[in-house]
Parts: C-alpha cells; sequence; structure tokens
C-alpha cells in the first residue's frame, strides 16, 4: 500500500510500521452498525487511529440508544445533520447542511483507509464519488451485507429502482473500491448480478465477543414486565420496519395467543405505530410488547428463551450472533447467510420465511422440549466461537494491510 503516511520494511527501517495506518469508517444510516463500532473498538485497542463519520438528526446529537454506541467514545466522529423525508424513505437520510461535504472531505483527508458500508444510501453514492475525484489514491474498501434486489425482495418497483441503480452507477459503485467484502459466500451470487466484479469481492464475516459465565436468572425484566415464570420470552431486537418480518411476527403471535409465551419486541423504526394499530386490531397488547431501544440487552438476553427473527433480507444478523453467544436457542428465515450460523435442527432452526405454520410449530416443539434447548444452546455457543472478534480480527488487519 504506497502511501507517503507509511514506513515501511527495509534498511531504513527494519522494524517495520512505524506508524500504523488511520481508519475511517462511514456509518451511512444514523443508527450505528454493531460491527463498526466493534471494529473500532478492537482496532482503537491495537493502536490503530480510527475515527466515524455518521449521520445525526437535524438539532440532535449522535443517536447513543443502541447498546454498542460507547465502544466508540475513544475514536474520532465526523458527523452531519440529515433529515429523513418520509416521501423517499425512512431509511434515506438526505444532508441538509454544508458540514456532510466538510466532514466527508476531512475523513478521507485525514486517513489512510476509508471504510464503507452499504452503497445504497444517497450519501453512500456521494462520498464513493468524492473519494473518485479527489482522493483516488486512497484506500476505499465497501462492505456490502445485502444485495437488494437481488438477495432479497424488496418489492416489485423498488427491485427494479436497484437495479436499474446498479446499471446506470455501478462504474463508479463498483469501479471506485478497492476490495468488496461480503459478509458470506452465499452472497456471492447476487453480489455478481448486481455488477460486482469478481476480482474485488472477499468474504470476510463480521465477529462477535462470545458471552462468559452467562447464566439464565430470574431478571429485573420479568418483574419490570410483569411476566410470569412460567412464561416464555420470546424476543426479537432491530428495527421495526417490513424487511425485519415484524409482521409475521404479529401473526405468529396471534396463532399463539393461547400458549404461555410473550412476545418482546426491542427496537424502534418508522413503521412501529402501525404495527402497533395491528397488535391492538388483534387484541395482542398483553402478548406483543414494544420495548423501545433498550440499553440493557444483557439483561434482556439472560431472560429470553427463544430469539425469532423471520426477516425477508439480512446479513449475518447481530441478533442472531449475540443470542448464541448467549445459548438462546434462535428460530430464523432461511434466506442468504444466515445459514452460516444456524445449521437447522443443530444450532439453531430455519423456517420457510413466509411459512407461518412452520414458525409455529418450530417454536411449540422448541418451548415443549427441555433436552432440545439445551443441546441446541451448547452447539449454538459452540458454533459461535469460530465467529469471535480474536479470529476475524486476523482477517480484518490482513485486508487493511
Amino acid at each position: 500500500m504506497k502511501s507517503k503516511n507509511f514506513q515501511f520494511f527495509g534498511p531504513e527501517n527494519p522494524r517495520g510500521f512505524l506508524k500504523k495506518p488511520g481508519i475511517c469508517y462511514v456509518n451511512p444510516p444514523v443508527l450505528l452498525k454493531r460491527p463498526i463500532s466493534e471494529l473500532i473498538y478492537n482496532f482503537s485497542r491495537k493502536g490503530y487511529s480510527t475515527s466515524l463519520l455518521i449521520p445525526k438528526k437535524l438539532f440532535q446529537k449522535v443517536d447513543s440508544s443502541l447498546h454498542h454506541t460507547k465502544l466508540v467514545g475513544k475514536s474520532r466522529v465526523y458527523t452531519y445533520s440529515i433529515i429523513n423525508p418520509p416521501f423517499i424513505s425512512a431509511e434515506q437520510p438526505l444532508p441538509v447542511t454544508p458540514m456532510f461535504c466538510i466532514n466527508t472531505i476531512k475523513a478521507m483527508k485525514n486517513n489512510d483507509i476509508i471504510h464503507m458500508w452499504v452503497p445504497y444510501y444517497l450519501t453512500s453514492f456521494w462520498i464513493i464519488l468524492t473519494k473518485k475525484l479527489f482522493f483516488p489514491s486512497k484506500k476505499f474498501i465497501l462492505t456490502m451485507d445485502t444485495v437488494p434486489g437481488y438477495s432479497f425482495s424488496m418489492g416489485g418497483f423498488w427491485d427494479k429502482i436497484f437495479r436499474i441503480y446498479n446499471k446506470l452507477f455501478r462504474c463508479v459503485l463498483f469501479g471506485t473500491p478497492d476490495i468488496i467484502v461480503l459478509y458470506g459466500k452465499s452472497m456471492i451470487p447476487f453480489a455478481l448480478k448486481a455488477g460486482v466484479p469478481k476480482h474485488k469481492i472477499r468474504v470476510i464475516h463480521t465477529g462477535i465477543d462470545v458471552k462468559k459465565n452467562s447464566k439464565r436468572t430470574v431478571s429485573k425484566i420479568r418483574k419490570e414486565l410483569k411476566i410470569s415464570t412460567k412464561t416464555r420470552i420470546i424476543l426479537y431486537a432491530g428495527l421495526i420496519i417490513p424487511r425485519k418480518g415484524i409482521d409475521k411476527i404479529i401473526k405468529i403471535a396471534h396463532r399463539m395467543r393461547k400458549e404461555k409465551v410473550i412476545f418482546l419486541l426491542a427496537g424502534d423504526g418508522p413503521n412501529r405505530k402501525e404495527y402497533e394499530r395491528e397488535v391492538k386490531r388483534l387484541r395482542l397488547e398483553n402478548k406483543v410488547l414494544f420495548l423501545g431501544w433498550r440499553r440493557d440487552m444483557h439483561e434482556l438476553y439472560l431472560t429470553t428463551d427463544i430469539v425469532l427473527l423471520p426477516a425477508e433480507g439480512e446479513g449475518l444478523p447481530g441478533l442472531i450472533m449475540e443470542a448464541m453467544s448467549y445459548g438462546i436457542p434462535c428460530v430464523a428465515s432461511n434466506i442468504p447467510c444466515i445459514p452460516d450460523l444456524i445449521e437447522n435442527g443443530r444450532t439453531g432452526f430455519l423456517c420457510q420465511k413466509n411459512n407461518i405454520n412452520e414458525f409455529v410449530r418450530t417454536i411449540n416443539k422448541v418451548i415443549k422440549n427441555k433436552n432440545l434447548r439445551k443441546r441446541i444452546s451448547d452447539q449454538s455457543i459452540k458454533k459461535i466461537k469460530e465467529f469471535e472478534w480474536s479470529r476475524v480480527m486476523k482477517k480484518y488487519e490482513e485486508l487493511y494491510r
């Protein structure tokens, strides 16, 4: 990697690098992605100079509602103010001040490597274009955790929009990055269809810190929510949006309304009120609880019996990874990347994403079989150790070199 900021092995520098590269992580959405916060934390501990480019809502501070945002505390943060016009997309932030351009340029100027997640935000396109036009010698890495319109459907209209977008701009989107990282091998065919050059693809999954001595207890969560110890807790955590299968969680709860189970949804999103109305219409207010974002996810995991993710499209979902690190049986959609984590019947359970009956049958099977839960728990903890950051970090270090 040729850059004036590096000193290389050689007669004048026999000890190797005197300065590690500066890495700027680009997080296009308002909510900070867990892999980014944990990469920043781990590389900062190794002596790398790390920074973060992230939007914030107009007149507000950077969103710190997620339990992992504290990990970026020692990193430099570049911010810019945005709004979310509902007529475009609640997940599509639009910059409203010049700080977007100013801090994008600062971040690129002050760092050796730019590592950005997801090319499908309008801000992502301009960041890639800025790199291409003004910083052609900077090293640029793009991570794609999903390939919308290919690895999963956003609906007929939006699938066409994504495909047209890829065809029109793939020279910029996929030609500019030096390397394009995918979370799993199952994503490669979809990335190729979208126009990603094969020679640029690297497969590096994200990591997780496996919890030690995560013993289940009768926690404050049950007391706070007045949940009986005889009632099984089924947890979803993340954005409250259609792609995550929230409507299916409600349908599953409706089918299981006579069972001693309760569904906890920890998270928030633009569709929350709509889903709350549906829960009220079905008279499931005591069966499906919307908790909002929680900082006490550790307590939630220790209290949870099953994690449920009937999503339409995912990368390597942090919810599943965290749940497995706690030994919680997971029931999830059989979609690209999730089988990298869940081996059906061994480290969790996979269901056809739109088969509500299969989800209900599987959840009931897990609830009623203590020995099965114990076996899945043991195997999931063993499996997730393959994804520990201590192993994954080596691959990212090689990538940055």
